[in-house]
């Protein structure tokens, strides 16, 4: 494209199909051929419906803390912001249309030629933000089908080691296995049980949202929705500091990104993915809080951060309560197989550039990358044995995952300047690049003060950010371990094409 695309009012978009594309310089022995291309902008949506996962397990604490009104408002403008992202992702894949990994690899490439460990550490940090996850989704979704289904079960099995193992975890051990299984023998298999889980979500969602206006037992009230909640003084700090904790719940449709390589028009699919569902959890993060809250009250939700979804429920649906709570069962299934794909193609993705030990960047005969989805597998698994509750570590991938954002989006201003003339199918209007350091510049104030002020919701500390910077920093390490003794070459902190 030339400069004159650049002045036009309105986003470039060329059609691809899959003679248009370079060769795939992702093909290896194990899958000669490269990744599948099976998938379609749908599926992309699909993958992206494990967001309310996020919205689900931060609205009690949120809205208990800081009032409705105000979380909500936070809600909105991080998922304006992720759609503004989005956008700039969309370009960034169609420069990319065979890579697999999405914004880590987008990241890698802005940086590399600046400073290639960031390029690393966005890469690192942006998988610990997504796998980790898995541990804690498992144990949550363990105890929902516990208290729905076991309520009086004893099982325990003891361990030499970690700590003795209840329903719910042996619950998540299995789930998480699962999410590996659904992934590792093609993506195709997990698109599939996504579409039917995402079905129940979205049946559960519209239950959760229309019921309290039609059901006899609910009642909505706007006055019990306030902007104050439970905190005493509420200046900017704390808003900043709840933006921090919360926008990993709202930024992670770029999860869209990540599959590119796998869509059957890498270029249309991906960017119509990547804006659609930013659109779709927009609306759904604006509409459940407000819903919930004049259902139930602060109050209620406050003191119920993980049970005000079976609350509401019960008010709207009576003795059938428990109906409610498979859709958001099917949620979490959702969330982990993404999280598992989003990871497991983190992994590979970097590997294949360079930026982390080429083992984990082989492709197995199904076209995914079998050996990074079964690492995912191993540390969640470990995790949930030797930690328990790995609540502070996920905490502490949160800096790892808006790091990784962050300089994605500073990429994006770097690979205009570095190679304006290399191909993009779509290519954003010119003020776009203002408006990538804007949220570049805005990306970086929130992570600074929210690393600076833990304590101010009670969510994580000191502790927490000090680990979070340790994870980040063993990117360092797999980084020049990769460089030195692998590929045996001088460490080059600015690597030229």
């Amino acid at each position: 494209m030339g400069s004159t695309s650049d002045r036009r009012s309105d986003t470039v978009v060329t059609p691809a199909t899959t003679s248009d594309h370079h060769p795939n310089d992702d093909a290896d022995l194990d899958h000669p051929s490269g990744m599948v291309r099976t998938l379609s902008w749908r599926d992309g949506i699909v993958f992206a419906l494990n967001m309310p996962i996020g919205l689900f397990l931060t609205l009690g604490y949120t809205v208990g803390a800081i009032g409705g009104w105000t979380a909500i408002t936070i809600w909105g403008v991080a998922c304006l912001f992720a759609l503004l992202q989005n956008n700039l992702f969309a370009e960034m894949a169609s420069m990319f249309p065979d890579r697999s990994g999405g914004i880590s690899v987008y990241a890698y490439e802005g940086w590399k030629r600046h400073f290639a460990p960031l390029g690393a550490i966005a890469a690192f940090g942006y998988w610990m933000g997504w796998s980790l996850s898995l541990s804690v989704e498992g144990v949550v979704l363990g105890t929902l089908v516990e208290r729905a289904f076991f309520p009086d079960n004893n099982i325990s099995i003891h361990l030499p080691i970690g700590h003795d193992l209840g329903l719910p975890y042996l619950i998540a051990i299995a789930a998480i296995v699962a999410a590996w299984a659904l992934n590792y023998f093609g993506v195709k298999i997990a698109a599939g049980v996504a579409r039917i889980t995402g079905a129940l979500l979205v049946i559960g969602l519209l239950v959760l949202v229309v019921g309290p206006f039609v059901s006899p037992n609910a009642d909505f009230q706007m006055s019990r929705i306030t902007w104050q909640g439970t905190t005493e003084v509420m200046d900017w700090k704390v808003i900043v500091v709840w933006f921090y904790i919360t926008a990993w719940t709202t930024y992670g449709t770029e999860v869209c990104a990540s599959f590119t390589a796998e869509y059957k028009d890498p270029v249309s699919d991906a960017t119509k993915a990547l804006r659609r569902s930013a659109v779709m959890i927009l609306g759904i993060y604006l509409l459940v809080p407000y819903v919930v809250c004049g259902a139930l009250g602060e109050q209620v939700i406050g003191d119920n951060p993980v049970n005000y979804i079976g609350i509401a429920f019960e008010r709207i649906l009576g003795g059938y309560a428990w109906m409610g709570e498979i859709p958001i069962m099917a949620a979490f299934i959702i969330a982990m197989m993404t999280a598992t794909a989003d990871g497991g193609r983190s992994l590979c993705g970097i590997a294949r550039s360079g930026g982390t030990i080429k083992q984990l960047g082989v492709l197995n005969r199904y076209g995914v990358p079998g050996r990074a989805l079964t690492t995912d597998m191993i540390i969640n698994i470990a995790v949930l044995i030797l930690l328990g509750e790995p609540i502070a570590i996920l905490l502490a991938s949160n800096l790892g995952y808006l790091s990784a954002v962050t300089l994605a989006v500073g990429a994006f201003v770097l690979l205009r300047r570095d190679l304006p003339d290399a191909p993009r199918p779509v290519r954003l209007p010119s003020h776009w690049v203002y408006i990538a350091a804007a949220l570049f510049l805005v990306n970086c104030f929130i992570i600074t003060v929210g690393i600076l002020n833990p304590g101010l919701t009670g969510y994580g500390g000191v502790q927490e950010t000090i680990t979070g910077i340790g994870i980040l920093m063993i990117a360092c390490v797999l980084w020049y371990f990769r460089q030195r003794f692998q590929d045996r070459s001088t460490i080059a902190w600015r690597v030229r094409d």
